[in-house]
């Protein structure tokens, strides 16, 4: 069973919902049902299982149907363009009309990620799923890590679409430019480290209804808990964080405009 103890009181905030989770990792399968218990206990109400290619968007898919608190985003990211079936925008197309599916993604371009495929293909997959996220009505979540250029590049072609960046830790300048353009800012445990001054202080200027809290799990866990799996009821460290940056909101507030602003984006159904 993996650890969920960094909260002394496990359900010290209520109505937690992580934008933003892997829950079909290997380390969570053998015990999904008992993990996802184990968070509702602690106050999260919903996650958005992300699909990052094809088989990873099925199963997002098959757990949404599964789990009344677990919704699907379906996509292929960046460093996963390689290789890809002649048909898998069919694939996808087909996934994106399933009960649950709330989101494409997750979605983008990477330049930071060792060995990243070519530049070239990333962003001929990241338009075709923009064109289907178009086609389909629904929502983006963007990947984008050092392709900043990039990525506004190909958003400016796409001042429909509504959407959000997932992990947002671009430079202050370009997040602002995300915000111009309607987007929400997925922020996560990365707050809580000591080398995230320019996500602190994204934290403190940005307005609070395009914020979105997310944890990536199970890769990004809080600050000091290096080595566990991250989890969805994490995000209470997150909200304690912003509200301790902010200054104008506790972290149960906190908590609370993001969820009203999830579920105005993804349309959840809560």
């Amino acid at each position: 069973m993996i650890s969920a103890s960094h909260n002394t009181n496990p359900a010290r905030y209520h109505g937690i919902v992580d934008t933003h989770a892997h829950m079909d990792d290997p380390c969570f399968r053998d015990h999904l049902a008992e993990v996802l218990a184990s968070e509702q206990a602690k106050g999260v109400e919903m996650i958005i299982q992300s699909g990052s290619e094809l088989l990873s968007s099925q199963r997002s898919v098959e757990m949404a149907s599964r789990y009344d608190c677990i919704a699907a985003s379906v996509g292929v990211y960046p460093d996963e363009v390689l290789g890809l079936p002649k048909d898998y925008l069919e694939q996808l197309r087909e996934l994106a009309c399933r009960p649950g599916v709330v989101a494409i993604g997750e979605i983008g371009m990477d330049r930071g990620f060792p060995g990243h495929p070519p530049m070239e293909p990333q962003e001929r997959v990241f338009r075709e799923q923009m064109d289907l996220a178009r086609e389909l009505q629904l929502p983006v979540v963007i990947h984008d890590w050092d392709a900043d250029e990039e990525v506004l590049q190909v958003l400016r072609d796409y001042p429909q679409l509504h959407g959000a960046i997932h992990r947002i830790f671009s430079e202050l300048s370009y997040a602002r430019q995300f915000l111009e353009m309607g987007l929400y800012m997925g922020v996560g445990p990365q707050v809580t480290y000591p080398n995230s001054d320019k996500l602190v202080n994204l934290v403190r200027e940005m307005p609070l209804d395009r914020l979105l809290l997310e944890t990536d799990a199970p890769f990004l866990p809080t600050h000091g808990l290096e080595g566990q799996k991250a989890l969805p009821s994490m995000i209470a460290d997150v909200a304690d964080k912003i509200a301790a940056i902010r200054l104008d909101c506790t972290p149960q507030e906190v908590i609370d405009i993001a969820r009203a602003n999830a579920i105005r984006l993804y349309r959840l159904p809560l």
